[in-house]
């Protein structure tokens, strides 16, 4: 029923903690593609001890280059492109397929608490995930800690599992336009009608994708822009394993921005358009952000083997 492609190198804790949440939460059969770039941590022997499907590379490759590689073994009509560092949601799949299906879909997002739709909710949800992600430490804890960490995330809710039921509830049966990159669904068709690949090229894979389908839905009209569904629900580790030292990527072609892809009349017509806040002090922090430097490694900028 669905082809499951996760690309890793290292970071063997959140693989335990994605694998324990995949086997236990996953409704329909599926076959789990493992593209394994260079672990050294036991990652790969891991993931086929669980029966996973894993293509071992001698070194470190891109994530879009990763996913055409798992979707080159892929045997079924869905893909689901997951990051390793989530946790998926109970019948996270059942709730995917059947959105897509109602809203015929063929790429879609799994909802999280980056991509809720309100903007100050999407907010709040940031700045407590600022710190309560703070310092590398949370590189070397356990499944346990890893847990409590989600966990802190969701307040009164009192764990994941519980808001996920709360936005099931809520937002069922609707989608809202958007991609989120940790978890993004597709059909085989998609791929048929975008060109068959990934763009091993773009930096941005997932906001890469957005455009490329819904320039094709406006130009030729055979297939939807990328919606997220809100109720079929994963949880992301995000920017905690940005702290990692990965290996330089072996990468053998060249990668560039979406700016050197995309002209901005491009990207304002076939990007995302979440709802923004409004105001005065929205503006003022946007201006106080761009003079801002991060010391945080943003692994798609991981340096190329010379």
């Amino acid at each position: 029923m669905i082809s499951i492609i996760t690309a890793v190198h290292n970071q063997i804790e959140f693989n335990r903690l994605f694998l324990y949440y995949l086997e236990r939460n996953t409704h329909h059969p599926y076959e789990l593609i493992i593209v394994d770039n260079h672990s050294t941590d036991g990652s790969a022997e891991l993931f086929e001890q669980h029966g996973a499907i894993v293509i071992r590379n001698a070194e470190n490759h891109c994530y879009p280059d990763s996913q055409n590689m798992g979707m080159a073994r892929a045997t079924h009509d869905y893909f689901a492109f997951l990051n390793n560092d989530i946790v998926l949601a109970q019948d996270w799949d059942r709730h995917a397929i059947a959105a897509m299906r109602i809203h015929g879909l063929d790429v879609a997002s799994l909802g999280s608490w980056e991509s809720v739709e309100d903007p100050y909710q999407r907010r709040a949800f940031n700045q407590r995930w600022k710190w309560l992600r703070k310092g590398k430490r949370y590189l070397q804890r356990d499944m346990a800690s890893l847990e409590k960490l989600m966990n802190s995330l969701y307040g009164s809710s009192g764990s994941f599992k519980n808001w996920s039921a709360e936005q099931y509830a809520q937002f069922y049966p609707r989608v809202h336009m958007g991609i989120c990159g940790s978890a993004v669904i597709t059909t085989r068709q998609a791929w048929q009608k975008l060109g068959g690949l990934w763009d091993v090229q773009m930096e941005a894979a997932d906001f890469d994708l957005h455009l490329r389908t819904t320039q094709r839905a406006v130009e030729v009209g055979d297939i939807r822009p990328p919606f997220i569904i809100p109720w079929a629900l994963h949880h992301h580790f995000s920017r905690v394993t940005f702290r990692g030292t990965p290996e330089p990527r072996s990468c053998d072609h060249q990668h560039r921005s979406v700016d050197a892809k995309w002209d901005a009349e491009s990207q304002q017509q076939y990007g995302p358009k979440n709802l923004q806040e409004q105001g005065f002090y929205v503006k003022l922090r946007r201006f106080v952000k761009r003079f801002r430097v991060s010391k945080v490694v943003n692994r798609e900028q991981v340096p190329t083997k010379s």
